[in-house]
């Protein structure tokens, strides 16, 4: 597969993301828990890092406030102003404080909250915790495997290079592909490109612009393939 063609089959149908969350209880412990970061991913688009970080407090009524780990600040020097490097160019940091509020179903917030109340997760603690230290966040390497082996066992072998153990089919998903579903999705039923960035917190539209592309390009492959 070229990454020409990962650029153009990289995405999830909604059908095939539920297939994923009803896999989860064959290879979790902690189904609830896994099932709602899933569904947190599909719904949000958002980066795995700004979803593990979810706190209680930042619930809506429809909608999370997550942190944005991609915005960037301009790094101020000791004389005021804006550090420039070897080329003129304004050195840029991230931004700690960055938030961004992201619109969910009603559902997904109420199953969040009664799972906070159902496990006594205070306000300020993390919802999704550490398998094994619940001090810290539940770590990046845990969703990866749990996503590939749930992509798995709901069949879905789509993503990177051919795998010789699934007899010769892709593997599965990873979160990352969750949010270019997401996206594309979220595209394809409203067409709105700015609410699209919106979502996923791009700085530039130019970013989102390339969701549009695959559509498009999907549209122009399908009529060839039409047989008149």
């Amino acid at each position: 597969m070229s990454s020409r063609d990962f650029k153009l089959s990289g995405y999830l149908e909604p059908g095939e993301v539920h297939d994923i969350i009803n896999a989860v209880p064959k290879i979790s412990h902690h189904v609830e828990r896994d099932q709602l970061l899933i569904e947190l991913l599909w719904q949000t688009g958002a980066r795995v890092s700004e979803s593990l970080t979810l706190v209680p407090e930042r619930l809506g009524m429809t909608s999370v406030v997550l942190h944005n780990l991609k915005q960037r600040k301009s790094l101020i020097g000791a004389d005021g102003r804006a550090v420039r490097d070897s080329r003129g160019k304004v050195v840029k940091i991230k931004n700690e404080s960055a938030l961004k509020e992201v619109e969910v179903s009603e559902a997904l917030c109420q199953k969040l909250k009664a799972f906070c109340s159902n496990h006594n997760i205070s306000p300020g603690e993390w919802i999704f915790k550490g398998n094994t230290n619940p001090e810290k966040p539940l770590s990046r390497w845990y969703v990866w495997w749990m996503l590939t082996k749930v992509s798995e066992q709901a069949q879905v072998f789509k993503f990177g290079k051919r795998n010789l153990k699934t007899g010769g089919r892709f593997k599965g998903a990873y979160p990352h592909v969750l949010r270019h579903s997401a996206a594309m999705h979220l595209l394809e039923e409203t067409g709105n490109i700015l609410l699209v960035q919106q979502q996923l917190g791009h700085a530039s539209v130019v970013t989102t612009q390339g969701y549009a592309f695959i559509k498009q390009t999907n549209i122009k492959k399908a009529i060839k393939e039409v047989r008149w």
